[in-house]
């Protein structure tokens, strides 16, 4: 794996984990279409490699996570106002390469622990809600305020949020939030931890310890039924789980 390939993320690999930085820091981490390319090409890596059993997504600064779609190059790309000019923009229209980047085309095996600190907004907020295991400091700012400009926060954001919280609650974060509150999103399930900035590192080695002292065959079990589980009634789940054990005990 070519660690140093990527121009928008900075890679380290440590006890089957690999930590991706995401390093934009001019434009505070706005995606533009090169970046939706390069993650789309590491969540690939991620899954094919073998000795890789989870990823670790964070931001180079303490800063922000990300300030969610570059408005002048990936916004007008989208709606037609601008016409591709590169392979990544041309690859970004044709393969639908955003569902890829927000992780909605298919079914990930492997974990990815997300953190955030200081400003995750829009676009940003849903690639981090797009991770397994959520994980914010307390000077964290999440939002959607993509309703301000006429858009709707659709790289997965709309329906993580509405599977997850009641009807009230969606709509008081969808609609032009700016500062929503952390505590609402713990308690309703939508970030695991709030935790102290000095303390993350350690928090993030438990995550990580969690998995990778996890058998990897049960993990990857776990990952590609966990949405079908949250879909079906309780009995159906049920179910699930005995032909998932008996899977496991037939090997």
């Amino acid at each position: 794996m070519d660690l140093d390939k990527y121009k928008y993320f900075n890679l380290q690999i440590s006890n089957s984990a690999v930590e991706i930085q995401i390093n934009r820091p001019e434009k505070k981490n706005a995606f533009n279409p090169e970046m939706v390319y390069e993650l789309c090409d590491i969540w690939e890596i991620i899954e094919s490699n073998s000795n890789i059993k989870l990823g670790i997504l964070r931001s180079i600064s303490t800063e922000f996570f990300s300030a969610g779609a570059d408005l002048k190059e990936l916004i007008p790309l989208l709606t037609g106002d601008l016409k591709p000019k590169s392979k990544f923009e041309s690859d970004l229209l044709k393969d639908k390469l955003l569902d890829k980047f927000y992780r909605k085309d298919k079914t990930y095996y492997k974990p990815i622990i997300g953190y955030a600190s200081g400003y995750c907004l829009a676009g940003g907020f849903e690639l981090l809600l797009s991770c397994d295991f959520l994980i914010v400091d307390e000077n964290t700012k999440i939002g959607l305020p993509e309703t301000t400009l006429g858009l709707i926060p659709a790289g997965g954001g709309i329906s993580r949020i509405s599977e997850a919280l009641s009807r009230s609650l969606s709509l008081e974060i969808l609609i032009n939030s700016k500062n929503v509150d952390l505590e609402k999103l713990l308690y309703s399930g939508i970030i695991n931890e709030i935790v102290n900035r000095n303390n993350v590192d350690d928090v993030i080695k438990n995550y990580t310890k969690k998995v990778t002292d996890s058998s990897q065959k049960t993990v990857e079990l776990l990952m590609a039924n966990i949405d079908n589980l949250q879909k079906i009634d309780l009995k159906e789940k049920f179910n699930l789980e005995d032909r998932l054990l008996n899977e496991l005990l037939d090997e």
